[in-house]
């Protein structure tokens, strides 16, 4: 659905948004799912492939210089009906490619990230609450630094940018 793919694209954005190299905090507890387990013979699988392409600036979790990577993302998305009759909404993304930095330095970069909706009514209606955790990382050739981010936690979408953390996210990363 047209809404589940801007929402998965949007986490890649909010990943970045707020990995930009945070100590660690502790992590905010899941609420339990309260539409029980799926019904795998109602469930729909979406897969895309799309290009991607970021700019990290420079300073940016240590890099001495501005990256520019490009490579592509792959997107599955499931939804499912619980035996209760909910819906259960999941992402899983990943991703690939190569990065050079404007002083000439090559990178190699992966991302990878899965999440699922919470407590689904009406997966038309904002705002929605995502459960995310993913990783991206930025490898350099030879004496390149390195940039390697995780990050979990709830989040809430309402339309706009940047996604807005639930409780205290736990992100780790930087060089």
């Amino acid at each position: 659905p047209p809404m589940l793919r801007c929402v998965s694209y949007l986490a890649v954005v909010a990943a970045c948004a707020l990995a930009a190299c945070a100590d660690p905090v502790t992590p905010s507890a899941t609420p339990p799912d309260r539409f029980g387990s799926p019904n795998f013979a109602k469930v729909t699988a979406e897969r895309t492939t799309v290009p991607v392409a970021f700019t990290l600036p420079a300073g940016t979790c240590g890099l001495t210089t501005t990256v520019t990577g490009t490579g592509v993302l792959q997107v599955v998305t499931r939804v499912s009906e619980s035996r209760a009759g909910g819906l259960r909404i999941t992402v899983h993304e990943k991703a690939h490619g190569t990065a050079t930095g404007a002083d000439g330095s090559q990178y190699r970069f992966n991302y990878m990230a899965n999440y699922r909706v919470v407590d689904v009514d009406d997966p038309t209606t904002l705002p929605i609450t995502i459960d995310l955790v993913d990783h991206f990382h930025l490898i350099g050739h030879g004496q390149t630094p390195e940039v390697k981010v995780f990050l979990k936690g709830l989040f809430m979408y309402d339309g706009t940018l940047p996604l807005t953390p639930i409780g205290d996210p736990v992100i780790r990363g930087g060089l």
